[in-house]
């Protein structure tokens, strides 16, 4: 299931590295790539599969209507989706890539009307997935939470590119250049969203002396919510000592993070968290966020940690990488060694185990609770009220006939 793969972010960053691992180690397995829009099958393009156009009004119905009823009439071994959503009442197993439960666990920072989704059916898709692939031993745990059965639950880390490595001198003033960034600066890199905590690094870096002579660097994708995170920019007079710069090409990124002086990263919540290891992996000292989420787990023990509801420990943090070159060069170091732990190679690999043991099993018929669920998804997903996106009427039907997968 790949209508997302033109959508920011690291779900997206999984899933193109991971097809494309899969495809290319596909040996006696035919995938059926499945896309909601043509410009999407541009992505896997050159790779050997079945690229199919599923056309539809609405996600919701994309993922519980038409997504399932071509696997189930095409008598498919397994449904992957590593979007978070899982057709429900399918008569094909399916594997779903859940990193961690941060819809539920920071449910206000959502817009409203996906709080009502994320209640009502990220728990049930836990319940009702034939397998769960999630990132971290924490991600583990977050699905088990929500009603996973742990045998269900295989944990498959994120990797890091190859290019991303030290950059060279020329490269790191080359990029300077690009983005016009003439004097030093801390990097954030990722979606701005209310999740990543902007605002409070923002007020963080206010606390940073103007002697200093530093300025702070935004990269990413401007997400929901994005004004209000960067409002204290204004509030605080910070224009002219922060850089927007936006969505950062790929060919540009070991340069960017290399020359940083740090990676600030305070996210409230991390499902794994890839710029932390992309900046380790580059020689980028990394401050992320304590809690009860992925960051910490990930940076094992080679990052500075701080309390991302403080901006006076935030800014604390970047002081003491700034200010402390032995505790820099430790993080250097630990960095350069914990990075590259990670690789798309061993994630690849990983998932295709899973996906192998999956469709070496005999499917199981569904229960009449899991049916009559099924039914009340799909009804809203083809009803057309307006929370549900103005969804298309109709019902899916299961094909009577199934080929041999």
């Amino acid at each position: 299931m790949a209508r997302h793969v033109s959508a920011p972010g690291g779900v997206t960053v999984f899933t193109k590295r991971v097809v494309r691992y899969l495809l290319t180690h596909a040996e006696g397995i035919t995938y059926h790539l499945l896309y909601s829009d043509p410009a999407e099958a541009q992505v896997f393009a050159d790779l050997p599969a079945k690229h199919v156009i599923l056309s539809s009004p609405s996600r919701l119905r994309w993922d519980q209507v038409d997504a399932p009823r071509y696997a189930e009439e095409h008598g498919l071994s397994l449904l992957l989706n590593c979007k978070f959503s899982v057709p429900l009442g399918c008569g094909v197993p399916i594997a779903v890539v859940i990193p961690g439960r941060e819809q539920l666990a920071m449910a206000h920072v959502f817009p409203w009307h996906n709080r009502w989704y994320n209640r009502l059916l990220i728990p049930t898709f836990c319940q009702n997935a034939t397998a769960l692939i999630t990132h971290t031993e924490i991600g583990r745990e977050d699905c088990e939470m929500m009603g996973a059965k742990p045998e269900n639950i295989y944990v498959v880390p994120h990797g890091v590119d190859p290019y991303l490595r030290p950059a060279s001198n020329a490269d790191k003033n080359a990029v300077r250049a690009k983005y016009g960034l003439r004097r030093p600066y801390l990097l954030f890199l990722g979606g701005v969203t209310p999740l990543k905590n902007v605002g409070n690094l923002i007020r963080a870096f206010a606390q940073i002396p103007e002697s200093y002579q530093l300025d702070l660097v935004l990269a990413g994708f401007m997400r929901w919510g994005v004004d209000r995170e960067i409002a204290p920019i204004a509030e605080l007079g910070l224009q002219e000592r922060i850089k927007v710069i936006g969505y950062v090409p790929d060919e540009d990124l070991a340069a960017l993070y290399s020359a940083a002086e740090c990676l600030v990263l305070p996210s409230w919540y991390e499902g794994f968290g890839i710029p932390i290891v992309e900046a380790m992996s580059c020689g980028c000292p990394v401050v992320t966020s304590t809690g009860r989420h992925a960051a910490p787990e990930v940076a094992g023990g080679a990052a500075l940690l701080v309390d991302p509801a403080d901006p006076a420990d935030i800014a604390q943090g970047i002081r003491r990488v700034l200010d402390n070159p032995t505790l820099r060069q430790m993080l250097i170091e630990r960095g350069l060694v914990r990075g590259p732990q990670f690789s798309w190679e061993t994630t690849g690999r990983l998932t295709d185990a899973v996906i192998r043991q999956l469709v070496a099993r005999p499917p199981k018929p569904s229960g009449i609770s899991r049916k009559v669920l099924a039914t009340a998804v799909r009804f809203a997903a083809t009803s057309g009220s307006a929370v549900s996106e103005k969804l298309m009427k109709g019902f899916h039907k299961p094909s009577a006939k199934r080929t041999p997968a």
